[in-house]
């Protein structure tokens, strides 16, 4: 008993910390008042101890400082998607009385929403954080019976059905990942594909006037599940009821709705007037698969997804009639010309259609428990053995200390092609990219359908080497088209579209594939390779960005220079949506969920490390000036040797209006300690015959606020200079903004240069002036109204023709 309670409080304490790294990870991609904090500071002893005592040295920092607190949280791994790792524990400070304490993520959760109320007046706490708790429990039953049972949820190898119910951890991109609202204890063990659970279905007879059914097959799958039950052993009461009422209908049910059914007034109605008979469960198990409603037996020729009125992350699981219709009309069109030449066109692509739905109505109303959608079943016998996963199962992190399975795939995948683990791991990559993102731009392109890509819906066939083979698609309310198609379709089906909402506006359709295809399905797989060591995700980022531009002459939609240009992309808000207690399945079409965006990580491809990122500390460019007698030299900011003179050149009189950054030493090195860590910004020291004389900042200005401001392309870089000499003889403006320049333009990644000085301050603009910068327009910023200008190469060696042959070296 004491090792079960030890290992119980274990494995909630495991639990509590998964379940905060996923609420922690969404707050960061819908959020945007955070940072990296890196080091350890001098000047705040509170922060400089606790950091001590936990002994990490590099955080996220979270600002609450509007609601009176800071948030730290130590890194473990920085993603590139947003899918952070985390230590433990996470800090608050309380700016009122400094003073700083670990909290839990319900604490946390009060502080989001406190903060969230700015922009979303109608964000609580509450709801959440009961499903928050929900989940946290279920998730810790969850890790005690894998404890228990052992299932090889991470073996390199799995039939369909053994991927399915390997997903323990839930969904890396949800602060709800594991809720199950409804289910009790005995529920979760009896229904969860988690806990590898089988079950019979539960069935109603009902008399065919009330039952709607629809079907692309020969046979209603009313028929098909009388013809399934009366192959098996029933009951001889079944067995009356069937033979006496031979023209009604069999109706399947998940045996949880069963309950929730026979609870409600239409229901019991229908049974009174012998309308409706509750048969009970019976038949064939059938097995959960990851989205606990759908189930699967390897013998039978349907799927069956069951409605379920368990909230489910953020939403009850109930079929509504247009997601069934929508079913419905994909299975019909995929039975056509249109379909057949999209199959002979893309092969590595494979839908799996819905070709059937049974519906239950009662005085013109459809009964929601009793929606069905049949699915087809193509991993039916020899083929249930496929080594097929669910996306998302190949991107769970290892369990209880385990490995990861996408670690064992790339390793054996290594073994049985006699290659290293890191090549592997990148032509792995490729073939991904190559059987599932190309084609299915290739599929939006070209028949206009475009679906719900995400790492649930898309399941991965893998080759006798583990190298990606095909990919499925599943799921029935997941099928859109892009409105641009309509007519065409139209003239497959004549009525298609009119009862299931399948239409979209190409705009509205880049959200999803923002959020569906590239932030949750693409990027949870770099992620995986990544944080696993598996490849560097901006290695895979480039790749991402080089099979997207190969596509980019044959995209007629705009679908890939929206992936390529953008600075920002589109993910689905889960935290506010949950904070708003909105249900995403039921809400109105035009808002089904809240949408945030993020800083587009394929703009990676352009980044400079050796601008936002040196490696060194040390000199990087020297060059003498013979006219002015004068060798100057730029070297990267370091914090621990800078900070005191950086805090006295701010104070400094010609600096104080246009930096305004005569800050106490604690601000100034907390602004740095958050700057210098991020991929926006880094500082850089210049001196003049070695004494320090000027200082400059280079940025990113994608990912920088004058981004917002015009067409920003990812290959601009901006810098903010500061001549801190006060001596006239000492200013050195023109070899040193020179220096600046020539280092900028060096940079392969660099496309121009882009300043937006304070239209107060005329030096700064004659500065620019004198190099090649030309005013673009005045902009209206937050802080300041400036002169947008911006510099090309051959503008500035139009004025400095000498300097278009320099060399960055560190000696002058």
């Amino acid at each position: 008993m004491e090792k079960i309670m030890s290992n119980a409080a274990t494995h909630r304490h495991t639990a509590e910390q998964i379940n905060y790294t996923a609420l922690i990870n969404s707050y960061c991609r819908e959020f945007s008042n955070w940072s990296r904090y890196q080091g350890i500071p001098r000047y705040d002893d509170v922060l400089a101890d606790w950091f001590h005592d936990t002994g990490h040295t590099m955080h996220v920092r979270i600002d609450f400082t509007s609601i009176g607190s800071e948030v730290y949280i130590p890194l473990q791994y920085y993603s590139e998607t947003g899918i952070h790792s985390f230590y433990f524990p996470v800090a608050e400070r309380e700016l009122a009385t400094n003073s700083i304490q670990e909290i839990s993520p319900f604490r946390f959760l009060d502080l989001v929403t406190q903060y969230a109320q700015t922009n979303y007046p109608e964000a609580k706490a509450t709801r959440t954080a009961h499903l928050m708790q929900n989940s946290i429990d279920n998730l810790g039953i969850y890790l005690d019976r894998f404890e228990s049972n052992q299932p090889a949820i991470d073996n390199a190898q799995q039939t369909f059905i053994e991927a399915e119910q390997s997903l323990l951890l839930g969904h890396s991109l949800h602060p709800l990942t594991k809720t199950r609202e409804g289910f009790t204890t005995d529920d979760l063990l009896q229904y969860s594909p988690e806990t590898q659970a089988r079950f019979p279905l539960y069935y109603f007879l009902i008399h065919p006037e009330y039952v709607i059914e629809k079907s692309t097959e020969a046979t209603l799958p009313c028929d098909c599940l009388k013809q399934e039950l009366m192959a098996g052993e029933l009951s001889p009461s079944i067995k009356t009821i069937l033979r006496e009422y031979y023209d009604y209908k069999i109706v399947p049910t998940h045996p949880w709705e069963a309950r929730y059914l026979l609870q409600q007034p239409e229901v019991q109605e229908m049974q009174a007037k012998g309308l409706l008979f509750s048969l009970g469960e019976a038949g064939a198990a059938y097995a959960p698969t990851s989205s606990v409603r759908t189930v699967y037996n390897e013998q039978s020729d349907w799927m069956y997804k069951l409605s379920l009125h368990v909230k489910i992350t953020n939403s009850y699981r109930v079929n509504y009639p247009h997601e069934l219709y929508r079913g419905h009309d994909a299975a019909r069109l995929m039975k056509t010309s249109w379909g057949k030449a999209l199959q002979q066109s893309f092969p590595e692509v494979e839908f799996i259609t819905d070709p059937a739905c049974i519906m239950v109505t009662w005085n013109g109303a459809v009964i929601d428990g009793f929606t069905t959608s049949i699915r087809k079943n193509v991993f039916k016998g020899s083929n249930a053995q496929k080594n097929v996963s669910l996306v998302a199962a190949l991107c769970q992190d290892g369990i209880a200390g385990n490995t990861p399975r996408i670690v064992n795939i790339i390793r054996q995948a290594a073994k049985r092609r006699d290659r290293p683990v890191p090549e592997t791991a990148l032509d792995w990559f490729t073939q991904y990219l190559n059987v599932c993102v190309k084609p299915l731009i290739g599929i939006f392109n070209q028949f206009g359908l475009g679906s719900e890509y995400h790492q649930q819906n898309i399941l991965l066939e893998m080759d006798a080497n583990l190298f990606p083979a095909k990919i499925y698609f599943r799921d029935n309310q997941g099928f859109f088209f892009r409105e641009g198609k309509v007519n065409e379709l139209l003239q497959v089906i004549p009525d298609f579209g009119n009862n299931s909402r399948s239409f979209i506006p190409e705009e509205r359709m880049y959200r999803y594939w923002d959020h569906y295809l590239i932030s949750n399905n693409l990027f949870g797989l770099v992620n995986a390779l990544g944080k696993n060591k598996l490849a560097d995700e901006v290695t895979l980022l480039r790749m991402t960005y080089e099979l997207l531009s190969s596509l980019r002459e044959t995209d007629t939609t705009g679908l890939v220079n929206h992936f390529l240009t953008s600075s920002k992309l589109n993910t689905k808000g889960n935290l506010l949506t949950s904070l708003n207690n909105m249900d995403e399945a039921s809400a109105p079409r035009t808002n089904p969920a809240v949408y945030r965006t993020y800083y587009n990580p394929l703009n990676k491809y352009f980044f400079s490390n050796t601008l936002i990122n040196p490696a060194s500390k040390e000199t990087l460019y020297s060059r003498y000036f013979s006219k002015e007698n004068v060798t100057i030299s730029v070297r990267p900011m370091d914090l621990d040797r800078d900070l005191e003179m950086l805090h006295e050149w701010f104070h400094r009189e010609h600096a104080l209006k246009i930096w305004q950054m005569n800050w106490p030493i604690s601000k100034l090195e907390t602004y740095y300690r958050t700057l210098l860590p991020g991929d926006m910004l880094y500082a850089y020291i210049g001196e003049a015959n070695g004494e320090p004389s000027f200082y400059f900042e280079v940025y990113w200005a994608i990912r920088d606020l004058v981004g917002e401001y015009y067409d920003v392309l990812p290959t601009d870089y901006g810098t903010h200079q500061y001549i801190a000499s006060i001596d006239p003889k000492k200013k050195y403006v023109s070899p040193s903004t020179q220096c600046m320049v020539d280092y900028v333009f060096a940079q392969p990644q660099v496309g121009k240069m882009v300043g937006e000085g304070s239209v107060d301050s005329l030096a700064s603009l004659m500065n620019k002036l004198h190099v090649g910068f030309k005013i673009e327009k005045v902009i209206e910023m937050p802080h300041k109204k400036a002169n947008l200008n911006f510099c090309y190469r051959e503008w500035y060696w139009a004025k400095f023709p000498q300097n278009k042959n320099i060399i960055i070296t560190p000696n002058a």
